[in-house]
């Protein structure tokens, strides 16, 4: 059961990645969009982060895949770091009676470019990890199969 389950997750985490290059850009994309109709949810913002951090550390046990796994993600966390080193701008423009003018021209100049770039090269990752494993989806299919007539068999007995 045990060896199962560890074939089934490391030959799943292939196909997984690659779900997660492909939609952390997406549903930045959509973020983006949202807050251009006036829905802004900073949770979107975290839930990007998280699959970011999720893609990351699944990126990192792929053997076959290139370096620029790692472009990416290490991106968003500089934007995110940049961010949050220009809060006090936002802070002290606030304080003063501005309405953070300042804080969004310098994100704008700065994290958004570096946000573009890294979903570029989530796309470019994605393409690295389909041409390293032409075979993941059906790969990750035949391993849950495998996995599940072992569970089955487990609680038989």
């Amino acid at each position: 059961m045990k060896t199962a389950k560890k074939e089934f997750k490391d030959k799943s985490r292939a196909y997984q990645v690659y779900s997660f290059y492909l939609s952390v850009p997406i549903i930045f994309v959509l973020v983006m969009i949202a807050s251009y109709f006036g829905y802004n949810n900073s949770s979107f913002g975290t839930i990007v982060l998280v699959f970011t951090i999720f893609a990351h550390v699944g990126a990192s046990k792929l053997k076959l895949a290139s370096k620029r796994k790692y472009v990416a993600p290490i991106l968003m966390y500089v934007a995110n770091i940049v961010s949050l080193l220009l809060m006090p701008v936002l802070f002290s423009n606030m304080s003063a009676g501005g309405n953070g003018d300042n804080y969004f021209s310098l994100i704008g100049l700065f994290v958004v470019p570096l946000e573009i770039i890294a979903m570029i090269f989530f796309f470019i990752s994605a393409h690295d990890l389909k041409k390293a494993y032409p075979t993941m989806k059906q790969d990750s299919k035949d391993a849950r199969a495998t996995y599940l007539a072992a569970k089955r068999a487990a609680k038989m007995k």
